[in-house]
């Protein structure tokens, strides 16, 4: 079954307002196996609400709006759907009574403009708002829910599981696997794997993060079997470039194996400042293996705080190889990590651009440094050194034999 969004607000378009409500929706539409065809954004205009409606239930099973439900002149949704559905708008006698209620509840006057908030079209059946205003309603495969996020995420549920009832559907959940890479460029990888990729029950996608691509293989759950199979010919193939699946994180990884092997880190960071180790501070848990991070950014830093000798900076420069190796050796845990770099995006210079950076990680007794040299503007790179920082001190711990 195929349905599709239309989003509702001219705020979405100018980018007053981030979308989260399709996040949420297609993650709950997953569950009963409803996948999104189109997802449509459309200001608040009653002629591209309408032409929005006519596309979608052309293309899709069901059409979902979301916002427009409110009582202002800019809230135009239910007149759209009306007009589209040919059905008057109608005010129930007993819905009005709810809303006059929560308006006293809350000691709001209630205005003559807000009867529009349970106005809908006739034969509509309403979904209860528990958390606001305005009830959602369905008619003719057509679903409307406020824009508030926390009153879409209260009835949106309650829709789903009527709708399922309601159609007698058999509900074969949509079954996402998740692979998260790191070190092969994203053409790289597709030529690696496409030939896993031969049933046509199965799609996969590349999804290009800071932290890494994701390769997104997707279908339902009675060709999950087919997913895992194709999950270890991947595994086979590109393993060692494979740090986690679905929602793991580096970070988290890198924690439990610290934990497991008694290890305790501390992090010197440059060029990154702090973001490094905000990284681990976001583990739950952390406080158990995390000693401290110190953003040694200038010079003098470096010097009083991780004891390194002036004439080696003098010498090598802040970044440099050397000096990277010297910050973690200041460290006193077994696990350390150290960034120095030139982020820019001013700083550069022919022997040593914008966008070179070292990584010194120090596990137990051996230490190595890594030399990158990175693209993009001064944020990127600063995320990019954290990536490869944590994904480096992964694959030393797992190769690290206690």
């Amino acid at each position: 079954m195929k349905c599709t969004l239309v989003l509702v607000g001219t705020e979405l378009l100018n980018g007053a307002t981030i979308d989260t409500n399709s996040i949420y929706m297609a993650e709950e539409l997953n569950k009963y196996g409803i996948k999104i065809a189109y997802k449509l954004t459309i200001g608040d205009s009653l002629e591209e609400i309408i032409e929005a409606l006519k596309f979608a239930k052309k293309n899709s099973d069901l059409t979902i709006v979301s916002g427009g439900l409110g009582p202002t002149d800019d809230d135009l949704t239910k007149m759209a759907i009306s007009k589209f559905l040919n059905k008057k708008l109608i005010v129930e006698k007993d819905e009005l009574l709810e809303l006059k209620e929560k308006f006293k509840n809350l000691n709001i006057k209630f205005l003559d403009k807000n009867h529009k908030e349970v106005e809908k079209p006739e034969g509509a059946l309403s979904i209860k708002n528990d958390v606001g205003m305005a009830p959602a309603f369905y008619i003719d495969d057509v679903v409307a829910f406020p824009g508030v996020p926390r009153e879409l995420f209260n009835m949106f549920p309650k829709f789903l599981e009527f709708y399922s009832k309601e159609k007698n559907r058999k509900v074969d959940p949509i079954y996402i696997k998740d692979l998260i890479v790191v070190g092969i460029p994203e053409s790289h990888l597709e030529e690696k794997i496409k030939k896993y990729f031969t049933s046509p029950d199965i799609e996969y996608e590349f999804l290009v993060k800071d932290y890494g691509i994701i390769v997104r293989m997707q279908t339902t759950q009675v060709y999950k079997n087919t997913v895992e199979k194709i999950k270890e010919k991947i595994y086979n193939s590109i393993g060692k470039h494979i740090f986690g699946e679905d929602k793991e994180t580096l970070e988290n990884k890198i924690v439990n194996l610290l934990k497991s092997k008694k290890y305790s880190i501390s992090i010197a960071e440059s060029c990154t400042g702090g973001q490094l180790t905000s990284k681990f501070i976001d583990v739950p848990g952390v406080s158990e293996v995390f000693k401290e991070g110190i953003i040694s950014y200038s010079n003098v830093s470096k010097v009083q705080r991780l004891n390194i000798d002036k004439n080696i900076i003098d010498t090598y420069g802040a970044v440099s190889k050397e000096v990277a190796k010297k910050m973690v050796l200041g460290l006193d845990t077994d696990i350390a990590i150290s960034t120095t770099g030139i982020a820019g995006p001013t700083g550069g210079t022919e022997e040593k651009p914008v966008g070179l950076v070292y990584v010194g990680i120090k596990v137990k007794e051996k230490v190595s440094t890594f030399k990158f040299n990175f693209k993009g503007d001064r944020s990127r790179i600063r995320q990019k050194t954290v990536l490869h920082s944590l994904f480096e001190l992964y694959k030393m711990l797992e190769e690290d034999e206690q």
